[in-house]
């Protein structure tokens, strides 16, 4: 258990890491007064892959401390 925990973690980060450099944040269409919408020109946003990296990293936290209180209960 303790193994797959480190590496859910390994994965979650880099999910996060990963998803913060490459998904830029686009501007709210609201506030953008005189910008167009285009096809190609429109920034890449997705907030999905950044909260299963989150999700991901605290899940393999959470099978981590419990992997390590397990073993020294024994």
């Amino acid at each position: 258990m303790k193994a797959t925990s480190i590496f859910l973690l390994i994965i979650g980060v880099a999910i996060t890491i990963f998803c913060t450099t490459y998904f830029k944040p686009a501007l709210d269409v609201v506030d953008s007064e005189t910008m167009t919408i285009g096809g190609s020109s429109v920034a890449k946003t997705s907030e999905w892959p950044l909260f299963i990296g989150i999700l991901t990293t605290f899940v393999g936290l959470c099978f981590f401390i419990v992997a390590s209180t397990r073993t020294a209960r024994k």
